[in-house]
C-alpha cells in the first residue's frame, strides 16, 4: 500500500546489504584526496579570505565616507540584478518550445541503476518503491538501491519490507562523517552495475516513461553528453500560497530556464534528483563531493571541457511533494 501502511508484504527481507570499510572511506574522502582544490572540505582558501576581508573593508570605508550615497549605489545595483533575473526569465519564457521527449526502444536494453538515498522517510518508502516498480523498463535491466543510514532503524525496517522485487536492494550506509546525501550516493555509485545512473529522492514519483526518455536523450546525444536532467513538478501546489510560489519557481526553472540553457549549450544547475548520468562519466568526474553544501551536486562543473549536460522536455517528469504545505 502507501503511507497508511495498510498492506504488509509477506516476503519481507531480514537484512540489508553491507559495505566494506574501504568503500566507506572512498565515499567519505576519495573526492577530496583526488581533487583537494575542488572539494568543499576546505571551506575557504587564504585568497578567498583576503578578498572577503577587502570587500568588508571597502563597504565599511564607503559607508563611513558617505552613507547615503553608498546606500543609493547599493539600491541601484540590487535593482539591476533583479531586473536582469526577471529579463532572463522572460527570455526563457519567450523561447519555450514544448517538444515531447522521444522514448527509446532499443533492441538491447542497457542496465540502469537507480539510487535512492533515504533518511527518516519510513512513511513514504512504500510509495517510492511502488512508483519505481511502475517504470516502463525491463526489470532484469534495473538495479534499484535504497540507501539507508545505519542509525535509522524505522526507515530501514520500512525499506526491507518494501523491497519485494529481486532487483530492489537495501544498502546500509554506515555511520561516518560527513553525514550527507552525497556520501550515501558515492556508496551507491561504487556498487552500481548499470551503464546509466539516476538519483531519486524519497518524495519523487517518476513518470513511468522517464528512463526510456532519458535513454533516448543519451542516444540522440554524442559521447560527451554525460548528464540529462529531468524536469520536476510540485504536486501540492494548491496546499498554500507558499506552495504555489514554490511550484511556480519549479515550473520556470525546469520548463523554461533549463531547456534554454541546454539549447545554448551552457552549463546547467542540476536539481537534487531526477538527474541521469552515464556511469562511466560520473565516475571519471569523481562522483559526488560529500562535503558540498549543495547536497548532491556532482563535479561536472569542473569538467566542462569533457562533458555536457542537457535537459529533456516535458512531459516526462518527476512529481515531488517537497514544497511547503
Amino acid at each position: 500500500m502507501g503511507m497508511d501502511g495498510a498492506r504488509e508484504p509477506s516476503n519481507v527481507r531480514t537484512a540489508a546489504a553491507m559495505v566494506g570499510p574501504d568503500t566507506v572511506e572512498a565515499a567519505r574522502l576519495g573526492f577530496h584526496r583526488a581533487q583537494p582544490n575542488r572539494s568543499a572540505r576546505r571551506v575557504f582558501t587564504v585568497v578567498q579570505l583576503a578578498v572577503f576581508g577587502l570587500l568588508g573593508w571597502g563597504f565599511y570605508a564607503a559607508f563611513r565616507a558617505d552613507a547615503s550615497l553608498s546606500g543609493a549605489v547599493l539600491r541601484v545595483v540590487a535593482y539591476v540584478v533583479f531586473a536582469a533575473a526577471i529579463l532572463w526569465r522572460l527570455v526563457a519564457a519567450g523561447s519555450l518550445k514544448p517538444i515531447r521527449s522521444r522514448v527509446a526502444s532499443p533492441a538491447h536494453w542497457p542496465a540502469y541503476t537507480i539510487l535512492c538515498p533515504l533518511y527518516r522517510e519510513a512513511d513514504v518508502v512504500f510509495d517510492l518503491v511502488s512508483a519505481l516498480e511502475r517504470l516502463d523498463y525491463p526489470g532484469n535491466a534495473l538495479q534499484i538501491q535504497l540507501l539507508v543510514e545505519a542509525d535509522d532503524a524505522e526507515t530501514m525496517a520500512a525499506a526491507l519490507a518494501a523491497a519485494r522485487s529481486p532487483n530492489v536492494e537495501v544498502v546500509l550506509v554506515p555511520k561516518a562523517n560527513p553525514r550527507t546525501k552525497p556520501k550515501a550516493l558515492n556508496i551507491g555509485l561504487a556498487r552500481a552495475t548499470g551503464a546509466y545512473v539516476v538519483v531519486y529522492d524519497a518524495e519523487d514519483r517518476p513518470h513511468p516513461l522517464q528512463l526510456r526518455a532519458a535513454l533516448a536523450a543519451f542516444e540522440d546525444g554524442d559521447e560527451k553528453l554525460a548528464c540529462v536532467q529531468a524536469p520536476l513538478v510540485i504536486d501540492n501546489a494548491g496546499a498554500s500560497w507558499i506552495a504555489r510560489q514554490f511550484a511556480a519557481e519549479y515550473a520556470i526553472q525546469f520548463s523554461e530556464i533549463l531547456p534554454l540553457l541546454a539549447r545554448l549549450k551552457l552549463p546547467l544547475p542540476l536539481g537534487g534528483s531526477s538527474n541521469h548520468f552515464r556511469t562511466e562519466a560520473l565516475r571519471a568526474a569523481g562522483g559526488w563531493d560529500p562535503y558540498n553544501v549543495c547536497e548532491d551536486r556532482s563535479n561536472f562543473a569542473s569538467k566542462l571541457n569533457r562533458f555536457r549536460t542537457t535537459a529533456f522536455h516535458i512531459p516526462f517528469v518527476s512529481q515531488s511533494c517537497a514544497s511547503a504545505a
